[in-house]
């Protein structure tokens, strides 16, 4: 009896040493339907706004939202009421307990404003700041042996762009001038 003991605690601790890991999953990310690239996209509605109104909100949240505002803007035409801007951030991992930077990730941010208070928020052309141009959609695969630390950019990416959103709807129902009261 006491060498079955035995014998079972020897076989339960290599049967969880040789144990494979299960995999991590990948996270959900918006994809555009024609090329299954990431992508985010949405039209909303602010009644009673302006195109100009609206491109001064935009712009008024891009000065507040970004560091180096005037080195991303790529296009700002309020004739035809379009913002294009190529901004860039770090995600981080951790190394032996060390943060570290894991990538950084490049994408196009294109606003549309039109009268009657519509306006729209384009984020697309993900990619990896690298030698040549590395997709974003690269990191989905599961057969790389990095494939932890790529989903875990994957979740960084998604939770950086989620925040922006906010923000910037946030940013668009703010009026872009204080409205003074009429003191006397």
């Amino acid at each position: 009896m006491k060498q079955l003991l035995i014998f079972s605690g020897i076989l339960l601790i290599f049967s969880n040493a040789f144990a494979q890991k299960s995999l991590p999953s990948p996270p959900v990310l918006p994809r555009n339907p024609d090329d299954n690239k990431v992508y985010y996209k949405e039209i909303s509605q602010t009644d009673g706004v302006e195109r100009a109104e609206l491109m001064k909100r935009a712009m008024n949240w891009v000065h507040h939202y970004y560091k180096n505002p005037t080195g991303i803007i790529n296009l700002s035409d309020s004739i035809n009421g379009v913002i294009i801007l190529k901004p860039q951030f770090v995600t981080y991992r951790v190394k032996d307990d060390i943060k570290v930077q894991a990538s950084m990730i490049r994408y196009t941010l294109t606003l549309g404003f039109k009268d009657g208070g519509k306006y729209r928020y384009e984020i697309k052309d993900i990619n990896l700041k690298a030698d040549s141009y590395f997709p974003l959609e690269k990191l989905f695969d599961e057969n790389d042996p990095n494939v932890a630390d790529h989903y875990n950019t994957l979740s960084e990416a998604d939770r950086t762009f989620q925040e922006l959103i906010k923000g910037l709807k946030k940013g668009m129902d703010m009026p872009s001038e204080k409205i003074k009261k009429d003191e006397w």
